[in-house]
């Protein structure tokens, strides 16, 4: 924990007073130099010039640049600050771009709203890959997650049949958010379960892990014209280890490949996430979180040093079941 200077706001600029924000494991990453593998996200640290991370944000807005016309002083609000800049969410203070946030629904406490900004962008552009119909059938690997934990809801309200694809621990989670059938993702090979127990052919996968034996199975479930879409890619949980350029290289020529060849083969390959115009998704955001659809909450922790800490490891180690939210004392 460090004093700093309160940020002040760009043209396009607001200053944020955090009430609340949330743990992802890209936070960590990106701190320690290893977002996907090693590609290096915002400035690097230096003893004379402090990084802060975090990436979810909710608060009061304290004041805005001149350009700013969305939102105004006294608003309550949501979003995602950017990696590019120093100052993120762990802070009491914290400068957003206008266009990364949105107003918070009157119905969601600043603590729900912190978990949903990026598990919602992400479970949205996941959703949307799949271009679901009604009556679908599709797998969402890591369900009962952050992320997972919102497309199973957002596909099951389109109407989708939802298989959910988690450790035996989080079944119950699982139904509740809207699966109609749960694989246990430690036992047995789960996709030859699902290949015996589906009702109807599989047409969409969302993975929310990453790996190659995630990609194989996909294709073993999938129909031919059916769509895999992963956020992650064919590294599992990539990111918790440095691969260096070389590594990075070859992940990222093993997904240019997929693409190419999903397209002539089957089933779709899509990697997604928020873009750069992402944020105009956090108003659709915010309408479905005011509708309940809300990420699971592992645990809520104090903005202090030793629960941070503790919080951090937990993250790391992908022992958290679900978001976990930082709250400062305000928001207590």
């Amino acid at each position: 924990m460090a004093d700093v200077a309160e940020p002040v706001p760009g043209r396009r600029g607001v200053v944020v007073k955090v009430l609340a924000s949330s743990i992802n494991i890209d936070d960590i990453h990106g701190a320690e130099g290893t977002f996907y593998g090693g590609i290096r996200f915002g400035p690097r640290p230096r003893p004379h010039r402090l990084v802060t991370p975090g990436s979810d944000v909710a608060g009061i807005v304290k004041s805005v640049g001149d350009r700013v016309r969305s939102v105004q002083p006294g608003d309550a609000v949501f979003g995602v600050h950017l990696p590019f800049h120093a100052q993120g969410a762990w802070a009491e203070y914290c400068a957003v771009d206008e266009r990364w946030l949105t107003l918070k629904p009157e119905s969601l406490s600043f603590c729900t709203a912190a978990a949903c900004a990026i598990s919602g962008l992400v479970a949205l552009s996941a959703i949307h890959a799949l271009n679901l119909k009604g009556g679908s059938h599709i797998v969402v690997v890591g369900a009962t997650g952050g992320i997972g934990g919102m497309a199973v809801q957002l596909a099951s309200r389109a109407g989708a049949h939802v298989i959910g694809v988690c450790s035996a621990a989080n079944f119950e989670r699982a139904r509740q958010l809207g699966c109609s059938q749960v694989f246990d993702y430690h036992g047995s090979a789960w996709d030859r379960s699902i290949n015996a127990n589906a009702s109807a052919p599989i047409n969409g996968l969302v993975d929310t892990v990453g790996g190659r034996d995630i990609e194989e199975a996909g294709r073993r479930i999938l129909r031919r014209d059916g769509t895999f879409v992963t956020v992650v890619g064919p590294e599992r949980f990539i990111g918790d280890h440095p691969l260096g350029w070389p590594g990075v290289l070859t992940v990222l020529a093993r997904v240019g490949y997929r693409l190419i060849s999903s397209r002539l083969r089957g089933p779709r390959y899509i990697l997604t996430g928020p873009t750069i115009g992402g944020g105009k998704g956090l108003a659709e955001v915010a309408q479905m979180a005011a509708a309940g659809v809300l990420p699971p909450i592992d645990s809520t922790v104090p903005f202090e040093l030793g629960p941070m800490r503790h919080a951090l490891r937990r993250a790391a180690a992908h022992q958290n079941h679900g978001r976990i939210v930082v709250k400062m004392g305000e928001a207590a």
